[in-house]
């Protein structure tokens, strides 16, 4: 082969091979010395690895007391800037989902309105992004990212269930990732699984062929089996205090710790990286379509 066509097709194909790359981080407003940590460690994390994205899975905001004060914009410079603002003004993206305590303060309007920091492009906390068009697979999406909003009630509730159905209808990605602050379903040791929301949504999401759901709230990493070619995932140890998960049958693992979840999506697979507050990989892991064809017989069973 000629050097200039072999140049050409060693650089497509590592091109090919050049991952789309995230972060998703749970339960993270609390200003402790744990969400320090956990920052540092994803800023480290990507000077090896760059990443423009991070999925904020609820909980964004703690309040002054734990059932006040949550989602109050006068703590955002305290609670979120102080932590995240080198990563915005470097070029990286938040897009957040709103969780339990985000919505003391006027039902989390507070960061659904701004933007600039949560990125919540949906009036009412729901919303769909998309990669960028440079890591189209053969004419398809690479990957599309639907945020749900779980604390929504009655019409509201009603209408994002609809609006997920149409999307997911319209929506050709190779993957698709669910993010939302209440897992559709944990091991035990904190909060249980949304069932409401489960029940709503889970048919949907299954004939539209969503792999990937990354959820908060329970303050936690957990890393369930396979169902339904569905896997999902808890990261909820942002900063907030830690819970103590149970052991589980419908889970590869369950740890106490602060952690951040960095995710690499390629063409023909999706790799994992879970990492602790003090830079140890704890969960290195890489699934495809065969490894979530395999479900766990009896799961879920919460």
């Amino acid at each position: 082969m000629p050097v200039r066509l072999l140049f050409l097709f060693l650089t497509a194909l590592a091109a090919a091979q050049t991952p789309f790359r995230f972060v998703a981080i749970g339960d993270t407003g609390s200003a402790s010395p744990a969400q320090g940590r956990v920052a540092d460690q994803m800023w480290a994390w990507r000077e090896k690895n760059p990443f423009n994205l991070v999925l904020m899975l609820g909980d964004n905001i703690y309040g002054t007391t734990e059932i006040t004060h949550g989602g109050d914009p006068k703590l955002f410079p305290k609670k979120f800037d102080k932590y995240y603002k080198r990563f915005q003004d470097a070029g990286v993206v938040f897009h957040a989902s709103v969780g339990n305590h985000d919505m003391q303060t006027n039902h989390a309007q507070g960061e659904i309105d701004d933007k600039a920091r949560f990125g919540m492009l949906g009036p009412d906390g729901y919303y769909k992004i998309s990669t960028p068009d440079s890591f189209n697979v053969g004419g398809k999406q690479l990957a599309d990212f639907f945020a749900l909003n779980s604390e929504l009630q009655g019409e509201k509730f009603d209408a994002q269930v609809k609006w997920l159905k149409e999307e997911l209808a319209k929506s050709n990605a190779v993957w698709k990732f669910v993010f939302l602050h209440e897992p559709l379903y944990t091991v035990g040791g904190m909060h249980g699984p949304a069932l409401q929301m489960r029940q709503a949504i889970q048919k949907d999401l299954h004939d539209n062929h969503v792999q990937f759901v990354l959820a908060g709230h329970n303050h936690f990493y957990a890393r369930m089996k396979p169902v339904d070619g569905m896997m999902q995932m808890i990261s909820g140890g942002g900063g907030r205090h830690l819970a103590f998960p149970h052991n589980d049958q419908c889970a590869v693992m369950s740890v106490r710790t602060y952690e951040f979840l960095g995710v690499e999506v390629y063409a023909d697979r999706v790799r994992f990286v879970a990492t602790n507050e003090y830079g140890k990989t704890f969960d290195d892991f890489t699934a495809d379509e065969k490894y979530l064809s395999e479900s766990a017989p009896g799961c879920p069973i919460r």
